[in-house]
């Protein structure tokens, strides 16, 4: 039996990580801007668009960011939907931001991922100390 190996070359962009075949894929990649991190891990945030319960109902949730991912590679769908589907796009790296949050409506604790602007973020009250 013969153990064949391939070898293969890839380039990665030193912001992303993503691999590319091409030297150039990657340079290119590389000269994308990065999009500002909005959010932190342990950020109050509620949804903006309403999610719905596996029983049909709609609802918005109070959640935790509990990961922060990226900077990832650009997302087209991303900047079609939520940055106004501009004629050009700005092709820039992007965060994702893991939420933890309960359903208001059965209760059930989840997980989901989201964009910054399908956040918004929940400001806590400093409370008055009384003198």
């Amino acid at each position: 039996m013969k153990k064949i190996i391939e070898k293969q070359t890839f380039w990665q962009c030193r912001t992303c990580k993503a691999k590319y075949k091409k030297k150039r894929d990657a340079a290119d990649c590389e000269r994308k801007g990065t999009e500002e991190q909005v959010f932190q891990i342990g950020d109050s945030v509620r949804n903006r668009e309403p999610r719905q319960c596996h029983n049909g109902k709609n609802y918005h949730f109070h959640g935790k960011i509990i990961k922060v991912v990226g900077p990832e590679p650009p997302d087209e769908d991303y900047e079609r939907r939520w940055l106004g589907g501009q004629s050009e796009r700005l092709n820039n790296h992007v965060y994702s931001y893991v939420v933890e949050y309960r359903c208001s409506i059965c209760r059930e604790k989840k997980e989901a991922i989201y964009f910054a602007p399908e956040l918004l973020p929940i400001k806590r009250r400093k409370n008055k100390k009384s003198s």
